[in-house]
């Protein structure tokens, strides 16, 4: 997975996903070879997507945005996420699909975005190739 460079170093050391992701459902993309390409954890009760990575090998070929629409059939929208403003390309990433940032607050790994989805119509999903 890529380094989180756009947070501070102290939050970078933190690497406990189990202990992050209690009680969420999580959900993981593998390729043909059987790799995990990235995943994604939700807290349903919220419908707040807690976690999305995809692996820097395999970023920008359709996998976080088939993740997201994989949501679509079972979670009530609108769905939230937070955002870390200085994580220019997940920004990007979710206002290309139709996210829009509702509020902007400060926390321990500084500025981040509360991001609201709520047309499913908006989530495209574009394979590469």
């Amino acid at each position: 997975m890529r380094i989180a460079d756009w947070l501070p170093e102290y939050s970078r050391m933190m690497n406990d996903l189990t202990s992050a992701t209690v009680g969420e459902d999580i959900f993981v993309a593998v390729n043909s070879n059987g790799d995990v390409t990235g995943f994604v954890s939700v807290w349903t009760p919220e419908s707040f997507i807690h976690h999305l990575y995809v692996d820097a090998g395999f970023q920008r070929l359709g996998i976080g945005t088939e993740l997201l629409a994989s949501l679509r059939e079972w979670l009530p929208q609108p769905w939230t996420l937070k955002c870390v403003s200085a994580n220019n390309q997940a920004m990007a990433f979710y206002l290309s699909l139709g996210w829009v940032s509702v509020k902007t607050e400060y926390g321990p790994d500084g500025e981040y975005h509360v991001m609201r989805f709520t047309e499913q119509a908006d989530i495209k999903v574009h394979l590469g190739g």
